[in-house]
């Protein structure tokens, strides 16, 4: 009977136990996970937990109880020391685990800052429950927050932060926020909205200093010489994909370790899933690394798959939602390199569709507050289905014809 080791306790490590035993794996399963709590839901971390709108309890997956029943053993708090792929077992400080297939599902780390004062203990990331939890200390008496970085954690906290009363200054690198995700119209939306409930947005911004010392940042200084006084400091500056361990062990890494469609290295009975893969995606035909609950959700299924023996394999479009104030933020496809764009609905109602168009073709939208048009163009990108962008401009479009018109 067949062993599983799984490194990473997170959406996609938990996903591939739980998907294991629905598959009908019988053999044994371990999920090594350097954090303290059971496999929980991290989006709420930036919205609703952060707000202390749900309990701790609630962030779970599963109980306690369902690991057990289920014959999943989770080892908490527990670091991996090494890996032999020669003789197949894994080591951590107080135990060795044999494995005839090893899972990484590591995720990834932010990217952290390497100036002076950057190891203030009010400077935060935003990655587990504990840095939530760490910034739950300070916020009782803090009134104003400085949030580095304009993608989707720095919007997401900003809104928590103002529903919270603190005055919130984003800091943005490059020339306008989501840049690295979406088209001049939906940052220039989501600018205007978040400056209408009393975020202030600087753009094209480069940090020089923090002012303070090692307990306390008191202040953000920039190029301009401008100094934005503050409590609390939040960066969401990206991620790194944790790849040491496999890079450690030979396994093909570039940004992220790299597998088939199938969730395989380039060793058969070792697989990865999650934020620290580029994976490649047939749908697609490239590969890519994606940092989503949705793609560590469908990769821990193939990587089951893979597994038992079935033939799943990555061909999902990309998708990605984000919740701020009372706007869904809904994204699928890639959307860049497109020639042409087009906004479908009314942006000033905060209900619209941005449709990413290249060589003539749909390759991607974008949603806020129309959920149930935005599945219609999903499922229609995740058929392959070929929507002309003169098609969608057309006046009399209805998104509901999409099937329909493409048989």
């Amino acid at each position: 009977m067949s062993n599983v080791v799984i490194i990473g306790g997170g959406h996609a490590g938990a996903n591939i136990a739980f998907a294991l035993r629905k598959d009908g794996f019988k053999g044994s399963i371990d999920i090594i996970s350097n954090e303290s709590f059971l496999p929980y839901h991290r989006p709420p971390l930036s919205k609703d937990f952060l707000k202390r709108n749900i309990e701790i309890e609630k962030l779970a997956f599963k109980s306690e109880d369902f690991y057990v029943d289920q014959d999943i053993s989770v080892h908490l708090s527990t670091q991996v020391d090494s890996i032999n792929k020669t003789s197949m077992k894994v080591k951590t400080k107080d135990s060795s685990f044999a494995f005839d297939y090893l899972v990484f599902a590591t995720g990834a780390s932010p990217r952290l800052f390497s100036m002076p004062n950057a190891d203030a203990k009010n400077l935060f990331y935003l990655r587990q429950i504990n840095d939530v939890l760490d910034i739950h200390k300070k916020l009782d008496s803090a009134k104003e927050i400085v949030l580095i970085g304009g993608g989707y954690i720095g919007l997401e906290v900003a809104s928590a932060m103002i529903e919270l009363g603190l005055k919130v200054t984003i800091l943005e690198s490059e020339d306008r926020i989501l840049k690295r995700v979406t088209s001049p119209e939906l940052s220039s939306f989501y600018d205007n909205f978040h400056q209408d409930k009393g975020v202030k947005i600087l753009c094209n911004v480069e940090i020089t200093q923090f002012i303070g010392d090692s307990s306390a940042i008191t202040g953000v200084e920039l190029e301009s010489g401008e100094r934005i006084s503050t409590d609390i400091v939040l960066a969401g500056i990206g991620v790194v994909p944790n790849t040491d361990l496999a890079e450690t062990m030979g396994l093909e890494c570039d940004n992220g370790i790299k597998t088939d469609q199938f969730c395989r290295t380039s060793f058969p009975n070792i697989l990865a899933a999650g934020d620290c893969t580029s994976s490649f995606n047939v749908l697609l035909n490239k590969s890519l690394r994606l940092e989503s609950v949705p793609n560590a959700l469908g990769q821990a299924k193939v990587v089951s798959s893979s597994i038992v023996g079935n033939d799943l394999f990555n061909s999902e479009i990309p998708w990605f939602w984000s919740d701020q104030y009372d706007l869904k933020l809904q994204m699928a496809g890639l959307s860049m390199g497109h020639d042409d764009s087009y906004i479908l609905g009314d942006i000033e109602s905060a209900e619209f569709l941005a449709c990413y168009g290249k060589d003539g073709y749909l390759i991607a939208v974008d949603s806020v507050n129309q959920a149930k048009q935005f599945m219609l163009f999903k499922r229609a990108l995740n058929n392959g289905y070929k929507l002309e962008m003169e098609q969608i401009k057309d006046k009399n479009f209805q998104p509901q014809s999409i099937f329909s018109s493409s048989n």
